[in-house]
């Protein structure tokens, strides 16, 4: 009975080791926030063996996102559909038809990159890139400055007085820490937050 528990024990890890490497190199899309949460895409495939195509910025329809999944075409719309993973790995959510790139899937505090044409007439087919933050994956992205931070833990002074001794101003807020190989902020978030 020993053997039989023990061969159980191995035959259930390696499934979640080869469920792990398996998410790991999929693409597809998170319907909700809780998918997103739980790392639970529909539409998905293992980029490194198999091919679809996930289209999201659609020319005359900002409102559609197309997925081109075994042989058929999906439309989806983007207020219905939390985001998606790209094949090259990358994460984005929709919000309001808009497309942000997730810079740190898995953490709490949820920071964010959104890029638009620049309109200055020097900067001819530029883009300036805005950065946000949500507070979970269901909260709608903010601006990242040091107040809006602050707003959404205003109980938490300690906090306050972390980001204003780590960050001299809001363009700091999205610095790396390669040793920790995370945000900044979302160390001191950690360290902060009960």
């Amino acid at each position: 009975m020993c053997k039989a528990n023990n061969l159980l024990l191995v035959v259930i890890g390696m499934l979640i080791i080869s469920s792990a490497v398996a998410q790991k190199d999929s693409s597809g899309i998170y319907k909700t926030s809780g998918d997103f949460q739980q790392r639970k895409l529909s539409y998905a495939i293992n980029y490194k063996t198999e091919k679809h195509k996930i289209n999201s910025d659609m020319l005359f329809n900002s409102a559609d996102i197309k997925v081109k999944h075994d042989g058929k075409s999906y439309t989806l719309l983007k207020s219905e559909t939390y985001g998606y993973r790209s094949t090259k790995g990358e994460e984005f959510r929709f919000v309001d038809n808009k497309e942000y790139r997730i810079l740190n899937p898995g953490e709490n505090l949820l920071m964010y990159v959104s890029k638009h044409p620049s309109h200055s007439p020097k900067e001819v087919e530029k883009y300036t890139s805005s950065y946000f933050f949500s507070t979970d994956a269901a909260s709608l992205p903010q601006s990242l400055t040091k107040a809006n931070l602050k707003a959404a833990y205003p109980e938490n002074h300690k906090l306050h007085d972390e980001v204003d001794s780590a960050f001299k101003n809001d363009s700091e807020l999205y610095s790396y820490d390669q040793f920790h190989k995370m945000y900044k902020l979302n160390r001191i978030m950690k360290m902060n937050i009960n």
